[in-house]
């Protein structure tokens, strides 16, 4: 049948590209229940910042809604269990923050050089000290 090959899957959607500002609001010193946010959770709240994605954003709700995701995150790295772990991917694809997640959204993914601010970042370089941090933080090293 017609259209139903692998070009078919292709999205030929809106492309995003990073504009190089920095959206949003600044991160609350404290989580809504006054503890400290752990670095992982900072760190990803300023990658969106820094995304094609949050071009995205257009209302204070938007970015209360990333700050409520980011929350869940710093929660997970704290408790991880499955149900939060359903909520946060479920939120994740409405931002359009993976691959497949941007699919469904029809936005065709960024150049590399277009993900992320700074000089030559590369996406998916993760450093072992990272996924160690990382690491530690979920299993409450």
């Amino acid at each position: 049948m017609a259209g139903q090959g692998r070009r078919a899957s292709r999205v030929n959607g809106e492309t995003l590209k990073w504009d190089g500002l920095v959206r949003g609001p600044e991160m609350p010193a404290l989580r809504p229940d006054g503890k400290e946010w752990l670095a992982n959770s900072i760190e990803y709240y300023e990658e969106f910042r820094r995304s094609p994605q949050a071009l995205k954003m257009g209302t204070d709700l938007d970015w209360q809604s990333v700050l409520d995701l980011v929350f869940l995150k710093d929660c997970f790295y704290r408790r991880p269990g499955a149900q939060m772990a359903a909520e946060i991917r479920a939120r994740e694809n409405a931002f359009g923050i993976t691959p497949m997640a941007r699919h469904a959204l029809k936005w065709d993914a960024p150049d590399p050089n277009q993900m992320a601010a700074g000089g030559g970042a590369v996406v998916n370089d993760v450093s072992a000290e990272r996924m160690s941090g990382l690491r530690n933080s979920i299993l409450g090293e």
